[in-house]
């Protein structure tokens, strides 16, 4: 997974390895495979020409383009996926990238899907000039109409480095914007800051675990966790504000959405229904007062004994409830 033993580092991954951790195997579907990039304002370089640094690119990574996307399930969830690869011109986005990430989401409104998009690059692509920066309005327009229009869920997954044209763009418009821990996030880089500003940025502040305290993003999950936080949602509680927040997706269908936002003062117990036999259930509750018990696990999860309990336990701690067994 490119994680150091020793420190959790999280080294650079490749848009396929990235692919192989999230999808289920023999469930993914290519789209967009034969559509590569040409030279369409013929940008003039006396180092090397656009095209041969584009062909150049695709024989070192095997990849035609920055951007691969895909239509597979995540622990039985069919979603539709988009991975962005650092090491195909620094992930720069041209208007091959904007267009496969548009079809991408287009086809997801289509179908309903739950969208999910992995960000890893340096901005827009000088190469190809105004014609790159208007992916980001291509991409940002169709998204409107997905999340607003369709009410369809779009998770922003940002890697190290995001920057540019997709920091400000899509990288920032999920409705759960999750990050790699000790990413680097910006729309600047420090140099040019430095430079254009005459300003000091301070060490670190550019990296997740800063931005995330601002409020910049949801969560921050180290790499090894991401498959099962995707499938299963997250918690997260603000104990200064007094409130518990808690997204699922799967209820009442998989490709929907649910965001929960309860007082931790009106919690009272956290429930799990265990009966094992010809009609196993492993069911966890929160129990709400004025509202009963909310499921927070679907029946179909096939959650062992002990992983439910752990959540149970875990959950009970945070929230200082009593947990119920029935």
């Amino acid at each position: 997974m490119g994680i150091c033993e020793q420190c959790g580092y999280h080294l650079k991954m490749s848009s396929s390895d990235r692919i192989e951790l999230l999808i289920d195997p023999g469930t993914w579907n290519p789209m967009d495979e034969d559509m590569i990039s040409m030279d369409p304002i013929e940008f003039h370089s006396e180092e090397e020409a656009y095209k041969d640094r584009i062909d150049s690119y695709q024989r070192k990574t095997g990849l035609t383009e920055v951007v691969q996307t895909r239509i597979g399930q995540l622990n039985n969830i069919p979603v539709a996926i988009g991975v962005m690869d650092f090491q195909f011109m620094g992930g720069s986005m041209g208007s091959v990238v904007g267009e496969k990430i548009t079809q991408l989401i287009e086809y997801a409104a289509n179908k309903s899907l739950p969208l999910i998009i992995v960000c890893a690059s340096g901005g827009a692509r000088m190469q190809e000039g105004s014609l790159s920066l208007m992916q980001m309005a291509n991409i940002s327009s169709v998204l409107y109409d997905y999340q607003s229009n369709k009410k369809l869920f779009y998770v922003s997954i940002l890697t190290s480095p995001t920057t540019g044209g997709v920091t400000t763009s899509f990288g920032m418009l999920g409705d759960i914007i999750i990050v790699e821990p000790n990413a680097y996030i910006a729309f600047a880089g420090k140099r040019v800051i430095e430079q254009t500003l005459n300003k000091t940025v301070l060490e670190g502040s550019q990296a997740a675990e800063s931005l995330f305290h601002k409020g910049l993003f949801d969560l921050i999950v180290p790499r090894n966790l991401l498959k099962g936080v995707l499938s299963s949602g997250y918690d997260r509680f603000d104990t200064k504000e007094g409130i518990v927040y808690i997204f699922l997706w799967g209820f009442p269908g998989k490709n929907r959405r649910i965001f929960f936002r309860y007082l931790i003062k009106d919690i009272q117990s956290i429930k799990l229904e265990l009966k094992e036999g010809i009609y196993t259930r492993r069911v966890l509750y929160l129990e709400n007062r004025g509202q009963g018990a909310i499921p927070l696990t679907r029946t179909d999860e096939n959650l062992t004994p002990r992983k439910i309990e752990q959540k149970a336990t875990e959950l009970a701690y945070f929230l200082r409830v009593p947990i119920e067994v029935f």
